[in-house]
């Protein structure tokens, strides 16, 4: 839902970020916070578009047990030398943000032009398209 605002503000493309790893159900669950803590990768399905094509790509995550989900951190880590510039916005179910983006920063070898944080309590609240249309004219090219 995040995603899909940023998109339709910015007017631009996306693409999912597809693990090939099972992660469903609670051994599912279980094996996503694990992976993501212990910092491992994982095998994805080759993306359609090449990073490379774009000045800015805008890069998002859920938090696995405070962490970058494992399949984002496997694609910043395969792409980082295609990228232009970055932003990163970030879903939790708290509002701890700080350390996903440090760890999406270092992984990215570059500082994002700027970054997002949604609460769940946002979402549920709607406070966060507020917070989407300021990170949208803050990373505006």
């Amino acid at each position: 839902m995040v995603a899909e605002e940023i998109a339709n503000a910015l007017g631009c493309d996306t693409e999912e970020i597809i693990d090939t790893k099972s992660r469903s159900g609670i051994l599912g669950w279980i094996r996503s916070g694990r992976d993501a803590g212990n910092k491992s990768l994982t095998v994805l399905e080759d993306p359609v578009n090449d990073p490379a094509d774009y000045d800015l790509l805008v890069i998002g995550t859920p938090t696995w047990g405070g962490h970058v989900s494992t399949p984002v951190r496997t694609y910043i880590s395969q792409k980082q030398a295609y990228f232009n510039n970055v932003a990163f916005f970030c879903t939790a179910g708290g509002d701890k943000f700080a350390g996903v983006f440090m760890d999406m920063t270092d992984l990215a070898g570059t500082s994002p032009m700027g970054t997002l944080g949604v609460s769940g309590k946002d979402i549920k609240s709607g406070n966060y398209q507020s917070k989407v249309q300021d990170f949208v004219k803050e990373i505006q090219m």
